[in-house]
This record gives structure tokens, C-alpha cells and sequence, in this order.
């Protein structure tokens, strides 16, 4: 993928965007995807929580939608996990992620998901102590940040 679409890759600077436009930025090697074994592990865990009717927090690393953050920073195939997360867009409440450090939020029109990438912890100078607590409630999350990381509250009002 990274030689297919940074060619930076070629030049042995793998980690660099330069001359990379808009969601092609996310081409670098300190940024990955989700693989195929990883993908149907994530399709076969929702269609579960969906047939127990639960809802679903989905964490990973790398931020997952590009109004987020940085597109720098986004999960290579973003785009086909985002397909699966709006499929179960009736079970998925929100995509918890970090990897871009000046955190960002987004939430997904079409479907509703929030989207939150959270404040770097190792950003913070000491005696600054970073860090998120979050309360799921049926009708909302609520992070409770502390440090450099900012609270917020993002309404359930899509699962209804």
C-alpha cells in the first residue's frame, strides 16, 4: 500500500506526506490498517452484539473517520471499516481512538457514530496528569477529562 501511494516510500522517507494531498496523507508507515482476518473479527463481533441487542464502544489506535483529525493520521483503509461501523450504525454508539495527539471529534451524519480521538497523555507536560474517565448511559456518553483532555457529553439520540 505504501509504495502503491506515497512515493516518498520509494525515496526511503516512508514517513513522510510531503507532496501527499487531502485523505492521501494517510499513506505513511507510522500509520497502518485493519487487516482481512481483523475485519471479519470486527463484522462477526457486531452482527453478535446487534443479535444480543447491545451496544457497541469501538476502540482502536487509529482514528477511523477524517473530520476527526488529521488526515496524517488516519487508519489506511478507514473507508472499509467505515462502511462495516454504518452498517451497524443501530449498534455502534460511538469510535473511541488516539494516535493523532491534539485529539478531535466528529460526529458521522449519515449514521450518527461519534467519532473522538483523545488527547495524548505523553503531550502533557508534568506536572500536568492527562487522562479520561467515561460513563455510558442509555441515552449518552459522558467523558470526563482531566489534564489536557477535554470532557464532553455525545447524545445517543441515533440508537432511538
Amino acid at each position: 500500500l505504501l509504495f502503491e501511494n506515497n512515493p516518498n516510500f520509494a525515496l526511503g522517507n516512508e514517513n513522510s506526506p510531503e507532496g501527499l494531498e487531502g485523505l492521501k496523507r494517510r499513506y505513511v508507515a507510522f500509520n497502518g490498517g485493519v487487516g482481512e482476518i481483523q475485519m471479519q473479527w470486527l463484522r462477526d463481533t457486531l452482527e453478535a452484539s446487534k443479535e444480543s441487542d447491545e451496544k457497541v464502544i469501538v476502540l482502536s489506535h487509529q482514528p477511523l473517520y477524517p473530520d476527526s483529525s488529521n488526515a496524517v493520521c488516519l487508519a489506511w483503509n478507514y473507508d472499509e471499516i467505515l462502511d462495516l461501523l454504518k452498517e451497524y450504525s443501530d449498534t455502534v454508539i460511538a469510535s473511541f481512538s488516539g494516535h493523532a495527539h491534539r485529539g478531535g471529534y466528529k460526529r458521522c451524519e449519515d449514521s450518527g457514530i461519534h467519532f473522538r480521538v483523545f488527547e495524548a497523555a505523553l503531550e502533557s507536560p508534568d506536572p500536568i496528569k492527562t487522562y479520561a474517565l467515561v460513563d455510558v448511559y442509555d441515552d449518552r456518553i459522558e467523558v470526563r477529562g482531566s489534564g489536557d483532555c477535554e470532557s464532553a457529553v455525545y447524545f445517543l439520540d441515533h440508537m432511538k
